[in-house]
Parts: C-alpha cells; sequence; structure tokens
C-alpha cells in the first residue's frame, strides 16, 4: 500500500469526535489521518482536492440536505476514494439510502474506535475486499446439553472480535432455532426473522441483514432468531446458506453456535468452515459420546473437515477417581484441543449480567484457556511481554 492510498479525511463538526479520532489514529502506522471540522453541507471542494485513499464522513443520516450532500460528495468522487459513514441515526430507511449509495461501510455512533479503524483498512484494501474471501468460519458443536458451547463460543466471538494480534470484526450466528440462549447471553433482542425470508431466501441482502442483526456493546454483531422452543423445525438449507454465505461475506469472523441436533443443512455448514470444534464435558459418557460424534462426521463429511475437540470444565483429578487428562487424551487422540478450566462462579455471573467473560476478569483461567486454544500465538505473545502499543484497541475493549 503506497503512502497516498494510507491517508484517509475525517469529515465532521463534532469537535470531540475528531479529537477522539485524532487520539486513535495518532498511534495507527496503517492509516495518515487528515481532518476537515465542517459539517457535510459546508463542503466546498475539500475532498476534491485532497489525495486521500478514503473518506470517513461524519453525519446525521435522519437529514435529507445531508443525505443530499453526501450524494454530491459520492458523484463527485466517482469512486476514486471508498466513503465510511458514521451516523447517530439507524433506522431501515437510513440503511437503505446508504446502501443505494453504495458506501464502503456504515456505523453507529456511540463506536468502538477499534471497529472504525477496522473499517477503514478494509476500504483502502479496495472492493475486492466486499467479497471477503478470507473469512474464517468457526463453527461450535456440543458433544451432550449443558457442556457449555454457547459460552465458549461467545467468549471465542470476543477473542477474535478483540485480538491484539489480528483485529477483525466478527459475528455471532445462533443457529439453535429452538432452544438458543445467544441473545440472552449477551442480553440482546433478537432480530432475525426467518419467516420473512423463508419463501424467498435471495430477499436477504446487505440491507436487510443490517437490519436484522443485533449490536452488543462490546462491538460484537449477532445474528440469531426468537426461539420457538414448541416448535421442531427444519428450516429449507438454502435459508440458511444464504444467511452464512451474506454474513461471511460481511464479516472477517464468523462463529456459529450449532444446536445438538443434526438437520440437512449441518453437513454443508461443517464443509464450510474452517474450524469445528465439539464442547465436551470430563465425564466417561460424554467422551465416549464425543467419539461416536468425530466417528459420525468422519463417515458423512469425509476427512475433509477434522473436528478439535474442546473438553469444558476442566480438571485436573492426580489424586482422585474418575477421568483424568491422560485419559482425556487418551480417549480423543491428536482430536483433544485443549480443556477449559472450570469457573461456574464467573460464569454465571457473566450470563445474568448478559456480558462476555472478558469484561469482569480479563485475567481468568478460562479466558487464559481458551485463548490458547483459538490464538495460541497472541497467548504465547503475552507470556514473552504485554502488548501496550495499541490503546485505541483497549479502549474497544
Amino acid at each position: 500500500m503506497s503512502a497516498v492510498s494510507k491517508r484517509i479525511v475525517l469529515v465532521s463538526a463534532d469537535a470531540a469526535f475528531v479529537q477522539e479520532m485524532r487520539a486513535a489514529f495518532a498511534t495507527s502506522q496503517a492509516i495518515d489521518l487528515v481532518t476537515v471540522e465542517a459539517a457535510i453541507t459546508e463542503l466546498r471542494g475539500e475532498l476534491q482536492e485532497a489525495d486521500c485513499g478514503a473518506v470517513i464522513v461524519d453525519m446525521d443520516a435522519s437529514r435529507l440536505d445531508q443525505i443530499e450532500a453526501l450524494q454530491r460528495v459520492m458523484r463527485r468522487l466517482d469512486g476514486r476514494a471508498p466513503v465510511v459513514v458514521v451516523t447517530q441515526e439507524f433506522n431501515a430507511a437510513a440503511v437503505r439510502i446508504l446502501v443505494q449509495l453504495q458506501v464502503a461501510d456504515f456505523l453507529v455512533k456511540p463506536i468502538a474506535v477499534a471497529d472504525l479503524v477496522r473499517s477503514c483498512i478494509r476500504a483502502l484494501q479496495g472492493p475486492g475486499r466486499a467479497e471477503n474471501a478470507d473469512s474464517q468460519i468457526y463453527a461450535f458443536m456440543p458433544a451432550a446439553g449443558g457442556v457449555g458451547t454457547t459460552t465458549l463460543a461467545l467468549q471465542t466471538a470476543w477473542q477474535l472480535h478483540h485480538s491484539l494480534s489480528r483485529p477483525a470484526s466478527t459475528c455471532i450466528v445462533d443457529l439453535n432455532f429452538q432452544q438458543g440462549a445467544c441473545a440472552e447471553y449477551l442480553d440482546l433482542e433478537p432480530l432475525f426473522d426467518i419467516a420473512e425470508i423463508e419463501s424467498q431466501p435471495e430477499r436477504l441482502d446487505r440491507q436487510l441483514l443490517d437490519v436484522m442483526l443485533s449490536k452488543h456493546e462490546s462491538g460484537l454483531c449477532l445474528l440469531a432468531a426468537p426461539t420457538q422452543p414448541a416448535e421442531m423445525r427444519s428450516f429449507n438449507t438454502d435459508v440458511v446458506l444464504r444467511m452464512l454465505d451474506l454474513v461471511s461475506a460481511y464479516f472477517d469472523n464468523v462463529v456459529i453456535d450449532l444446536p445438538r441436533t443434526w438437520f440437512p443443512w449441518t453437513q454443508t455448514v461443517l464443509l464450510g468452515s474452517n474450524k469445528l470444534y465439539i464442547v465436551a464435558e470430563m465425564t466417561v459418557p460424554c467422551l465416549r459420546h464425543t467419539q461416536r460424534l468425530i466417528k459420525a462426521i468422519h463417515e458423512t463429511v469425509g476427512k475433509e473437515v477434522e473436528p478439535q475437540v474442546i473438553v469444558n470444565r476442566f480438571e485436573q483429578r492426580a489424586f482422585e477417581n474418575g477421568v483424568r487428562q491422560a485419559d482425556v487424551e487418551e480417549v480423543l487422540g491428536n482430536h483433544f484441543a485443549g480443556g477449559v478450566a472450570n469457573n461456574y462462579k464467573l460464569v454465571r455471573q457473566a450470563v445474568d449480567r448478559g456480558v462476555p467473560l472478558q469484561m469482569i476478569d480479563a485475567q481468568a483461567n478460562v479466558i487464559q484457556d481458551l485463548k490458547r486454544i483459538i490464538l495460541p500465538e497472541e497467548a504465547a505473545a503475552r507470556k514473552k511481554k504485554p502488548l501496550f502499543n495499541l490503546p485505541f484497541m483497549r479502549k474497544a475493549g
């Protein structure tokens, strides 16, 4: 990337926001921020004269005069620089207009600075980034009921989204349509209306996706439908695949919370995942079932999918009767990815408060154990020295 293409122009009449952005981007070697402290309606050719790789526009998307000004800006730029919009207004009408104008991305205030930085970096990388061929999909499958799959999936998503080594936008997809709990664990309202697209999956586009996403204060996005405990429904595979294709096109990481029951679309989801984690617990029945589940996966989708097993509530029992680490390693062999400590008090508190574990105790054993599995390079780096060179990332947490 050239020096010119790294320059970004921020247009904003919000002095506090400008100051915050200057402080955040000052530490970034990837971006050179230039500010124009004015409303978008007051621009008189500043963007055309600026030699920049992208533009951030802070505006009110509910105001017609500012929308018209944005249209003029887009026409004058004529595709030479992508535009990222920051707005306080978020509704279906605003989303529709911004999508029609083909802005590179749009974020809603208050925003995590890290999210804006990531959005700018993606915009600088060019339109090819929209295809997101490098999207990483992590699927979590329970070996039994109540093993903590949702907790580990949510914590994995948080770690991926706020990783210091490879921070990236992250979306959680709850495919447990009957008994899913991701929304409750994050204290969010599930907004995905499957009935609206069930008969016409092609109707699900970027505009509709943004309306149906639930957004957590940590920066995570969630795609979850209101659960129907009394309905055992098997949705058309095309609906699920369309949903996952679209989510993976706009997010760097997609974390899927799978139900224990297999559906016609389960096989396709497994084949499309980069990582498949089976969540088990340290009991003989569960470990035996995990063995059968691994065998079933191989028989169904072949050796292309190599599941890794995370043993949750893992305990060392060197002097007790019961399952020991050596037993787990013998039963699971190379499929054993690692164990996550039993910390019921922390998990219960996080669930009751509707926040990720990290927001209660960033150094908890559960978090460190999972990081060694999901982000081994970052866990190893933290042992050597702390990473204090990205203050805006810490603020986003």
